[in-house]
């Protein structure tokens, strides 16, 4: 589960841009209630009766709305109406999302026709929840403009170990608690005028942004949500021909970290990664054997055999449970399992923890992928598990450097900067080029290895007089943020460190006539800067991007977009250089 794609405890569909009603708000919600209500089910299993009831207007012309709800292994749908129109029927369908190998999500929705200005319709949908330790968030925005919303939840004085963590909430939202006769608390929650959800890109994920409900309750604590996950990794772990495997994996190795390598990477080059989301599938860990016929898996299955591979030759490896960066809340303090996406295996050897998620093909053992880097992990520990936060790298073992040695070749025509390129990558970053690499078609991966090359562009010629643009031009993070609608933050991929440095030799006879001015600028996301040398017979360019938080707060948008503009000016300059007059 290390990628998020969607899951049915997200009790809507959320998309990643809020904003204001606007003209483009043509459908609205006028209003709508949601009740939750828990209550003890049989076999005293608590369970939670949801009922929706939404009312869609269209403000300037005829659409068509398709109200829905989500239901799955753990969710029955008990009913769902419409009326205001012609009475549709309602539509199911298995809603398993892109690059989701398996997933029992379905979904149920209308395709209800509000045919004129002014049209209004509205849809109910009763469900429960029968297995509450999937019912993990309560979501408030929708995906029109809400007029207005109430959200109530009951819970019997019986049930009063389910208690709400209210997340991202603003001076929008009113709230009334109260407790009635038989001793409920009644939790009711009013919202008026809320932005629409739309799709931004390289937005936070929705827990990190939108105001919503965690419930917790199911598990006393976070030991006892440990239990739980761990119980339902304690699959058989037999691999047939064990020790013959591992034989051959570390067959000519001379040392045990050199083993550890080896295993590392026999899964991660030889298992493919998918995802299972929801139910029992999203937490139960497939047996090795399988993982290992079938040749695919989960987080939870690539890591457990190679768990099992390494306990084979008498390491040290535990499973480890997490919530990636894109989990707003930590597992030891709200124990849900809302608070859990990942599973990896966390080997103890000499000393040295070493976190080994196989979802990566490339990263070697001492790299921890950044999406875990800082958080806590809860790992296997018999009865009771550790809870060790994962070490934070800073921005360089992320990094990538690219260098540049031409001679300007002035007898050419036209003039040409011609020379080779070397390129030297660590961490995400060289995770992310080996992927690209291995993704290429054969035939075209020799042009990604090509480092000779002829760059006419970046040299302009007149009187005797060169000049020359030294930037390569050629960075990930240099288009500045198009703010035009944005309205959520943005996220830059990773923390990094980007060097590009380039060394021109000159012909005999020339010097330098012209070198433009150092660059730098701090920001709050890091260190941008360029500088410019000369020395006998070549000129030396070098810029750096250091990004140290990944995360750009949409005030701070324009400050960023100014300092890349400054910095791609800065390193833009030209070099000029003519014959020396002696």
């Amino acid at each position: 589960m290390r990628k998020q794609y969607f899951s049915f405890i997200f009790l809507y569909i959320f998309s990643s841009c809020l904003y204001s009603q606007t003209m483009d708000d043509n459908i609205i919600i006028n209003c709508c209630e949601d009740s939750y209500v828990f209550k003890e089910g049989p076999g005293n299993n608590p369970i939670v009766q949801n009922t929706r009831k939404t009312e869609y207007e269209a403000l300037r012309m005829g659409a068509t709305v398709q109200p829905h709800m989500f239901y799955g292994e753990f969710i029955s749908l008990d009913e769902a109406k419409a009326k205001g129109v012609l009475a549709p029927k309602a539509i199911h369908r298995h809603a398993t999302p892109e690059n989701v190998f398996f997933d029992d999500t379905r979904i149920c929705y209308f395709n209800l026709s509000l045919s004129r200005q002014g049209k209004k319709a509205a849809v109910q949908f009763s469900r429960t929840f029968h297995d509450l330790r999937y019912f993990t968030r309560i979501y408030f925005p929708e995906e029109y403009f809400i007029r207005k919303k109430r959200i109530t939840v009951t819970i019997p004085a019986a049930l009063s170990r389910f208690r709400l963590v209210e997340k991202n909430f603003g001076p929008g939202i009113r709230c009334e608690k109260s407790v009635n006769k038989e001793g409920d608390s009644l939790f009711v929650y009013t919202l008026k005028g809320v932005p629409a959800t739309r799709k931004e890109e390289a937005a936070p994920a929705d827990n990190c942004l939108y105001p919503h409900l965690l419930v917790t309750g199911p598990f006393a604590d976070v030991q006892a949500m440990y239990r739980w996950l761990n119980g339902l990794a304690e699959v058989d772990c037999t691999l047939p021909q064990a020790e013959m495997l591992t034989d051959e994996i570390t067959a000519g190795c001379t040392d045990e970290l050199e083993k550890i390598r080896r295993t590392y990477a026999y899964v991660q080059q030889n298992i493919r990664y998918i995802a299972f989301e929801n139910g029992l599938a999203g937490h139960r860990p497939d047996r090795p054997a399988e993982v290992l016929r079938k040749r695919y898996g989960d987080c939870k299955g690539m890591a457990l055999l190679l768990r099992t591979l390494l306990k084979a030759q008498g390491f040290d490896a535990r499973m480890a449970y997490i919530g990636t960066d894109d989990i707003a809340s930590s597992p030891d303090e709200v124990p849900t399992l809302a608070a859990i996406n990942h599973a990896f295996c966390l080997l103890f050897h000499q000393g040295k923890r070493y976190c080994l998620d196989a979802t990566y093909r490339y990263l070697p053992p001492e790299d921890i992928p950044q999406g875990i880097q800082g958080r806590k992990a809860l790992v296997e520990n018999g009865d009771s598990c550790l809870i060790l936060t994962l070490p934070q790298q800073d921005a360089s073992a992320s990094t990538d450097s690219l260098n540049y040695h031409y001679r300007l070749m002035t007898d050419s025509n036209p003039p040409t900067l011609k020379g080779t390129a070397t390129r030297v990558s660590t961490g995400e970053y060289k995770e992310y080029l080996l992927s690209l690499y291995h993704d290429t078609p054969k035939e075209k991966q020799t042009d990604l290895l090509n480092n000779q090359i002829n760059n006419t562009a970046a040299v302009q010629s007149a009187d005797g007089e060169y000049c020359l643009e030294a930037d390569p031009h050629e960075d990930f993070f240099h288009q500045p943020i198009d703010t035009t609608r944005r309205k959520q933050d943005y996220l830059l991929p990773w923390r990094c460190r980007i060097v590009r440095e380039v060394t021109i030799d000159i012909p005999q006879g020339y010097a330098v006539s012209y070198l433009p001015a150092d660059f730098h600028i701090e920001t709050n996301q890091g260190i941008l800067s360029c500088s410019y040398r000369a020395g006998a017979g070549y000129i030396h360019f070098r810029k750096v991007m250091e990004i140290r938080r990944k995360r750009i707060p949409l005030a701070l948008i324009p400050a960023w977009n100014d300092a890349l503009r400054q910095w791609k000016k800065a390193c833009n300059e030209q070099i000029v250089i003519r014959q020396s007059t002696l």
